[in-house]
């Protein structure tokens, strides 16, 4: 079921609310913490969901019944530094996959999916190509491609080249950036997601206007600023700076999803993943912009479950 389907209805009782799991946590074998919150089947087939750049576990879509009526085990994790897992400073996108590694061997997965959204989509293509006997599919939505170290990527605007050289010769810049757009966010999240609904398109818009989605945004601003504001700064980092491994590497089926009008991750990347991923396949939503994430979830699980 589709949010705008849910938008819809005429509820707002609690016990027609989607059902949704306790937060919860694992010690990582360096002594850090890392968290996550489960939904769906608890018996299903386990798909892990990475959220994206200045987002948290919490922005994972509200509609548990996709996950339930799939079989899907959905498992949305928190990055470090960010939410409720500990730092891990200097880190690099391929420490991730370690991480992820002992999450599953603690909670008994022997093979998952994987699903990363707008920034968190770098992610899950990192544990598709280190993890390659764990991870049976990699969904990237909305995702963007390397932003260092590609050759010839035409697919690169000036705030991106902008962003690499800085994360290579001056990361406080990108420090000072992180703060100043955190800044109004930390101050009045509701306002800060006000102004934000208020510029993107109107399919955006109404992914975001329905009332599930909107309090998980807010909430999502507490989350973020959890351990201070560092975790986010890294995060940036991260993106800006080489993957550590070539798209063209992955030997996992990839499933991409971007919309044509997304203004955030442009559609050019997307094409890009789809060419340089040996068997990638590409769905383009030709009116929908960078949350189509919420509008999609259904079908993207069932690629993915």
């Amino acid at each position: 079921m589709t949010l705008s389907r849910l938008a819809g209805r005429t509820s707002g009782s609690v016990a027609e609310r989607p059902a949704r799991s306790e937060d919860r946590l694992i010690s990582l074998r360096d002594g850090r913490r890392l968290g996550y919150a489960e939904y769906g089947d608890p018996y299903g087939r386990p798909v892990l969901f990475f959220h994206g750049l200045g987002t948290t576990r919490v922005i994972c879509p509200p509609d548990d019944a996709p996950a339930r009526e799939l079989g899907v085990r959905l498992i949305a994790v928190d990055r470090p530094g960010v939410g409720l897992s500990d730092p891990l400073p200097g880190r690099r996108l391929l420490d991730w996959p370690a991480d992820v590694v002992q999450l599953a061997d603690q909670l008994g997965l022997s093979d998952f999916a994987v699903v990363g959204w707008s920034g968190g989509g770098p992610y899950a293509a990192a544990c598709g190509y280190l993890l390659p006997d764990r991870v049976r599919a990699v969904g990237l939505v909305s995702a963007p491609a390397p932003l260092s170290g590609a050759p010839a990527a035409d697919y690169l605007r000036r705030f991106d080249r902008t962003a690499a050289r800085a994360a290579g010769r001056a990361p406080w810049m990108i420090r000072i950036a992180m703060w100043h757009w955190g800044r109004p966010q930390r101050r009045n999240p509701v306002r800060f997601f006000e102004d934000s609904l208020a510029n993107m398109i109107e399919a955006d818009q109404l992914a975001l206007s329905h009332p599930m989605v909107r309090g998980q945004m807010i909430a999502n601003s507490a989350e973020l600023y959890r351990n201070g504001g560092r975790g986010l700064y890294e995060e940036a980092l991260v993106l800006a700076r080489r993957w550590g491994f070539s798209p063209g590497e992955i030997r996992v089926p990839v499933r991409i999803w971007h919309g044509e009008r997304d203004s955030t991750v442009p559609p050019r990347m997307a094409h890009y993943l789809a060419r340089a991923i040996p068997g990638a396949r590409l769905t383009i939503y030709p009116q929908e912009g960078h949350q189509l994430l919420y509008q999609r979830w259904p079908e993207i699980l069932a690629d993915l479950g």
